[in-house]
């Protein structure tokens, strides 16, 4: 059989060809054999317009890895134009869904970032990465409980490469909806588990701070901050805990290493005005 027999269109006219005689004595089956060549017609012309070839999906993903490079240097207008390439080469590609939801979060976009995190969750139902990420715009919208059900449906997966963040989300949703108690319990358990992560250690010090324990508070934002020295918002938190109890000093040494270290303007600048205030 030559490559032109091989063509589904070819072999539906093989197809008819060879019944065409018993078709000329039954008209029923002449029906239902032009029926069934017409539909495999349709269906074989569908198939061939809508799943991306081989080309479609290496070009796909070249644009979904250049969009990822712009992403990690904070062009994030550029990522996105990367993402919805790669998107509409490859429309059943989860991951530049997932990323054009992270972009769209990043412009405050939330209701986009929302739609394109369940767009990548309806071509998978088990993307935790996903999940995790929906949870995580809903903490910012203020919807706690979607919040925290998205996190558990994210640590029920086994493989779920970083549970420690869904995990460390789940106690910011607690602590946000002031449930201190659930926000104490996972951050705990979730420090217990990943001692080396820094963000329970920053979000339980938010809890202590809420509750007025601000010894415990300190204590955990100096440790945030050994475990990433680069962790600004603990760095943010610890200089102003330090000025409730009134270590002019040490609050003076945190938000100096903000000024000189946070990529951030808005917080620079904050932080510069505090400098000023603390040197009267």
């Amino acid at each position: 059989m030559d490559k032109r027999e091989k063509h589904p269109l070819n072999l539906n006219k093989r197809l008819f060809k060879i019944l065409q005689p018993a078709c000329f004595f039954c008209p029923a089956l002449y029906r239902l054999v032009r029926g069934s060549v017409f539909l495999l017609l349709f269906l074989s012309f569908f198939a061939c317009a809508t799943t991306p070839g081989v080309e479609d999906r290496k070009k796909a993903e070249t644009h979904y890895n250049i969009g990822l490079s712009y992403l990690a240097k904070n062009q994030l207008r550029d990522a996105f134009v990367e993402f919805q390439k790669a998107i509409k080469l490859n429309p059943k590609n989860k991951e530049p869904l997932n990323a054009l939801g992270l972009v769209s979060a990043e412009f405050k976009e939330y209701e986009n970032a929302i739609s394109y995190y369940k767009r990548a969750l309806a071509i998978d139902p088990d993307y935790s990465g996903a999940m995790n990420n929906l949870g995580v715009t809903y903490v910012k919208t203020g919807n706690w409980d979607e919040a925290i059900k998205y996190f558990k449906m994210a640590l029920k997966d086994p493989v779920y490469a970083t549970p420690e963040s869904a995990y460390s989300n789940m106690g910011y949703a607690y602590y946000k909806k002031g449930d201190y108690i659930n926000a104490t319990n996972t951050l705990e358990k979730t420090i217990e588990q990943y001692p080396g992560f820094p963000r329970p250690v920053y979000f339980l010090s938010l809890v202590h701070m809420k509750l007025g324990k601000v010894n415990e508070a300190i204590d955990g934002f100096k440790k945030a901050v050994d475990i990433d020295p680069k962790y600004m918002d603990a760095h943010w938190d610890l200089a102003n805990a330090y000025l409730r109890i009134g270590d002019r000093e040490k609050a003076f040494e945190h938000f100096r290493i903000i000024a000189e270290s946070s990529v951030e303007n808005k917080r620079r600048e904050d932080a510069l005005e505090y400098i000023e205030l603390l040197k009267e």
